[in-house]
């Protein structure tokens, strides 16, 4: 009984986090706002995560695991690969979304906080990722003279762009840019499926 108890508080101390989060981002959302709108005390939530910080990790690893599921659903369809790529453009649009403009905002700012530990992330998404690209050039889906690594380098050059205050500014939220930088980095400047050209 003690543990449907336990496993009952962590997950309304997951879901207060995440809904505060969402509205106010990470920075200004307390300990004690947390254990609040999840009814538990501070006790019970240090019970769970000394801090913070691991709260974050915990639910950051649970976004990572589920998207590397849906990954697999993807890559096991029988979708084209455009296709794939549409409804994977798809899942992070709904990730993005449902963060909120602030705490997408502020999540590649918490990133030295923990960067050991995004690194790891990192580092597996992408392993994965970089599969699913192979497969698809082994099927002649993806141009063979594209080297995965030069992608991640892309990858990598593209999340630091999302720092720049000056061309966020130019989007009416940071959703809608986060958005933007995804489809470049898949459609580049061609017109998405299902767009007109303007």
């Amino acid at each position: 009984m003690a543990k449907t108890s336990d496993s009952n508080n962590q997950r309304k101390i997951k879901t207060a986090a995440e809904e505060l989060f969402q509205k106010h981002g990470i920075k200004r959302v307390t300990v004690e706002e947390i254990s609040a709108r999840a009814g538990v005390s501070k006790m019970t939530f240090y019970k769970y995560f000394p801090n913070k910080k691991e709260l974050v990790k915990f639910l950051w690893q649970a976004m990572v695991d589920s998207g590397l599921e849906k990954l697999e659903q993807v890559e096991k369809s029988e979708m084209t690969f455009p296709q794939k790529i549409q409804a994977l453009l798809k899942m992070k649009e709904e990730g993005v979304s449902q963060m909120g403009n602030q705490y997408a905002r502020e999540y590649l700012e918490f990133v030295p906080e923990v960067q050991e530990f995004y690194n790891q992330m990192f580092t597996l998404s992408m392993t994965k990722f970089m599969d699913f690209i192979r497969q698809a050039q082994e099927k002649g889906e993806v141009r063979k003279s594209l080297r995965p690594e030069f992608f991640l380098a892309a990858i990598r050059k593209l999340m630091e762009l999302a720092q720049d205050e000056q061309l966020v500014a130019l989007y009416q939220n940071y959703t809608d840019f986060a958005l933007e930088v995804n489809n470049f980095m898949y459609y580049g400047i061609m017109p998405l499926p299902g767009s007109e050209s303007k």
